[in-house]
Order: structure tokens, then C-alpha cells, then sequence
């Protein structure tokens, strides 16, 4: 068995749903679109990495997404982004894993490099942590799990890495920062990343 677990939380791309603020700009169906697109991005990415790959989605379990045999998919289930993210975590380490990532699907620039990163810091920082531009962050990892840093999420006011962050110093937990990558949330976001707008 692999050491080292993914978590992926991803909507069910369905327009009007997904990335409503681009899509108050480009219109529902494009928006999702897009997300579709960044979603093909990050499994491009991770298919074949040597980790297990746990999918949770927001309201049905998509099988075109099992990918292969290190593929476990699944609902979020219940609850505010806190407590899917605390059970999502709760589940994955309880299986064995040692390190374990959670990735959002909000941007295309993660790369393999960066994941690499991320798992060989945790082998001796408790944390690390992917800020985005929005004041999210794009990539939560964790060696062992730590629920009452989870506490403070909300992907909606862009304070979730310096909530995690200050969280971490209040508690003692060493944390590695990783670079800063862009998210695409809004018209602004797409306009900056070459190749989406080619989206058809």
C-alpha cells in the first residue's frame, strides 16, 4: 500500500453550480466548462502518482472519475466544508496512510514538482500548505491529523490559509509554505491564465 493518500473535493460540474462568479461573467454553462476543465487538469495529474487517489463529491459519485486501482471514490456527505474536511481526513489516515494532501481542483498551475515537494516536507514539518491568490489555499497536507485546524475554513472569504496559518503558529504545529499559485474563480483569473479561453 502506498504511504502517501490524495484528497480531492470536487462539485459535480453542473452549470450554474459551479464557479458562479465567472459564471455572473461567462455565463453558467461556460463556467462549467471550465471547471470541467480544471478537473481533467488535476486527474491528469495525479492518475498515475504514486499515491491513492480518495475522490469526494458534493452530490453524486461520478464512476468516469475511477481511474484506476488507486482510485476510491466517494460522497462529502453532510455538513459545512469543517466537517466534510475533518471526516474526509479522519477517513483517509485511519486507513494507514502516513502523508496525506488535500487538493482543490481551482487551479491549473499544480504541478508534479509541487507535489513532490509537498509530501517530501512533510517528512519532517507537521504542515504544508498551498496558498492561492484569493486567500484560499490550493493544497492542505498533513502527516498526522490535525482537526482543530480545520476549524476556520471557508472557501468563500479568502481567509482560509492565514486562518490555517496563524492557527498553526498559535499551536505549534511547523508549517512549510509552498508557491503561491493562481485559482480561477473569476473573469479576471481566466483572462491570466493562457489556454482556458480556448475552452470550447
Amino acid at each position: 500500500m502506498n504511504e502517501n493518500a490524495i484528497i480531492i473535493f470536487q462539485e459535480n460540474p453542473t452549470p450554474g453550480k459551479v464557479k458562479t462568479k465567472l459564471g455572473e461573467v461567462i455565463g453558467g454553462v461556460k463556467a462549467a466548462e471550465v471547471y470541467k476543465y480544471l478537473l481533467r487538469n488535476i486527474h491528469d495529474l495525479v492518475r498515475n502518482y504514486p499515491a491513492d487517489v480518495f475522490v469526494y463529491f458534493s452530490e453524486e459519485v461520478d464512476h468516469d472519475f475511477m481511474l484506476n486501482d488507486h482510485y476510491h471514490l466517494a460522497l462529502q456527505g453532510a455538513g459545512t466544508n469543517t466537517e466534510k474536511m475533518k471526516n474526509a481526513y479522519e477517513e483517509v489516515f485511519s486507513k494507514g496512510f502516513e502523508k496525506v494532501l488535500f487538493l482543490r481542483p481551482d487551479t491549473k498551475e499544480l504541478t508534479l514538482d509541487i507535489l513532490d515537494e509537498a509530501f517530501e516536507v512533510l517528512n519532517y514539518q507537521d504542515l504544508v500548505i498551498g496558498p492561492a491568490q484569493d486567500g484560499n489555499a490550493y493544497l492542505l497536507g498533513m502527516k498526522m491529523f490535525h482537526a482543530d485546524l480545520l476549524d476556520h475554513i471557508d472557501w468563500e472569504d479568502g481567509t482560509t490559509c492565514e486562518n490555517i496559518v496563524l492557527d498553526a503558529k498559535v499551536k505549534k504545529v511547523n508549517c512549510h509554505n509552498l508557491p503561491m499559485l493562481f485559482d480561477v474563480e473569476s473573469y479576471e483569473d481566466l483572462k491570466s491564465l493562457r489556454g482556458i479561453l480556448n475552452i470550447k
